[in-house]
């Protein structure tokens, strides 16, 4: 779960001199690491366009002149929100794909196994931030470099699978993709952990059958 971003504030001093004079505000000061997980959080229940600045107030705790200042408004916060997200999602999800182990199949399963933890938890949120939001067009740079990412990690774990038939290994990398991202769609607009848990099963399924006639 995303914490919601609390900020501090430091109150100017009413008084800088004998004479009363007055100094002028310091700009608030805020956890920019927090702020963005709130802001993940928001963008990930609604989705970037549903979500109105006044969203990102209650859900950050921060202004919007502090939000246009710091993070260049809506945009500019979900750009910091994908980016935030997509490097977390890079090394707690693909990662291990990339990297993986001398089984490729077995690196296979994990990725799945992980998917399923992150889609049927009691308190998940529906589907994958920038999954959601990718027919919107909220974020093309980030939609690009997500499946860019994904593709390349599947692809990587099925050239460990043994197989020596590059052109199926790219067939079923891209087969893998497809019904990851179909996957996620299917979380945000159904919500339902056992029809993900059915899909998740298929998917497994049918790369067990790939490592059998192997």
């Amino acid at each position: 779960m995303v914490q919601k971003a609390t900020p501090t504030t430091e109150p100017a001093p009413e008084s800088a001199s004998k004479g009363g004079s007055r100094q002028r505000g310091r700009p608030p000061k805020f956890d920019r690491e927090r702020v963005i997980a709130a802001a993940i959080a928001a963008f990930f229940r609604k989705g970037y366009e549903a979500t109105t600045l006044s969203d990102l107030e209650a859900a950050t705790g921060v202004d919007r002149s502090t939000l246009y200042n710091s993070f260049d408004g809506k945009a500019g916060l979900y750009a910091s929100a994908t980016g935030t997200y997509l490097a977390l999602a890079e090394a707690n999800l693909f990662e291990p794909l990339l990297v993986g182990t001398d089984d490729g199949y077995a690196d296979l399963d994990s990725f799945l196994d992980h998917l399923r933890q992150g889609l049927t938890a009691a308190d998940a949120i529906p589907g994958c931030l920038i999954v959601n939001d990718m027919a919107a067009g909220a974020d093309p740079d980030a939609a690009t470099r997500y499946r860019s990412i994904l593709e390349e990690g599947l692809r990587r774990a099925l050239a460990r699978t043994g197989d020596p038939d590059a052109d199926r290994r790219a067939d079923r990398a891209g087969l893998l993709a497809t019904s990851v991202l179909g996957l996620n769609l299917v979380s945000k607009a159904t919500a339902d952990p056992t029809e993900i848990a059915r899909l998740l099963d298929a998917m497994a399924a049918e790369v067990d059958r790939w490592r059998r006639e192997a």
